[in-house]
């Protein structure tokens, strides 16, 4: 798997990151020179620009492996986007995208920030949502859950072995729990997994090694597999031994996929 590599701190970028999002416009122009415009509902395009300093030998290598191995424009890679939720659906318990063994899912409960967003997992089984993303990134995990029955609670594995969990409290009480991932091997799936029964909300998953403030998602989160780098040229600033800089600037388009 191609993959945009992760920093030695465990995150995939620095500060700052822009984003863009771009639209396309169709245009059906009359002979009279009347104008019908509408938006093409098929088309979406994303960009991002990483601005990166002072990089080691290691990590500027990184990046410089996947440049050669996708050709600069030519080839496609996986981008994790930085600090967004990689999860679909985090509050959309009933989507196609979650995996339901031996629970049953029952939405419109009342959520721990106020509305109405939080599902209740009834049954003695659990809830999955597997992504293809390489398990040796470094993840934080979230979920915001309630609990009164023992055993109830969530993890991250990837499906090989490795596998970090954390068991929700029995006091009936809304809170956030987190969990962090280091893991070795070759796997490229991990799965964010909840046990019932328990109320649930919020669920979160980040390539980086602590949580940050929730980030709601629907059908999609910021896994973008065939995204491209944007330039066929890879520049550094190299201001000294094992200082490296540069801006990398990566697009995605879902319809080119």
């Amino acid at each position: 798997m191609l993959v945009f590599p992760q920093l030695g701190s465990g995150a995939v970028s620095q500060f700052p990151v822009r984003r863009e999002t771009g639209y396309r416009t169709l245009v059906n122009r009359a002979l009279d020179g009347s104008e019908i415009r509408v938006q093409d509902l098929d088309f979406l395009e994303r960009q991002w620009e990483l601005e990166l300093e002072s990089l080691s030998d290691g990590e500027w290598q990184a990046i410089r492996d996947l440049f050669a191995a996708v050709e600069g424009r030519l080839k496609t890679f996986l981008f994790l986007e930085p600090g967004e939720n990689l999860l679909a659906w985090s509050e959309k318990f009933t989507e196609a995208v979650w995996v339901a063994s031996g629970v049953t899912v029952a939405e419109g409960i009342a959520d721990p920030l106020g509305g109405t967003a939080a599902s209740e997992l009834s049954g003695a089984g659990t809830l999955s949502q597997p992504l293809g993303i390489p398990a040796q990134f470094r993840y934080a995990a979230s979920i915001w859950a309630r609990a009164t029955q023992a055993g109830a609670g969530f993890e991250l594995n990837d499906g090989a072995g490795q596998r970090t969990a954390v068991g929700f409290s029995t006091d009936g009480q809304w809170r956030r729990y987190t969990l962090s991932t280091a893991w070795t091997g070759v796997s490229e799936t991990v799965v964010f997994r909840v046990t019932a029964p328990a109320a649930i909300y919020g669920a979160q998953l980040e390539a980086q090694p602590a949580a940050s403030a929730y980030k709601k998602t629907m059908q999609q989160g910021g896994v973008h597999p065939a995204a491209r780098l944007s330039t066929d040229s890879l520049e550094d600033r190299m201001t000294g031994p094992g200082q490296h800089s540069g801006v990398i600037r990566i697009s995605w388009t879902p319809l080119q996929t």
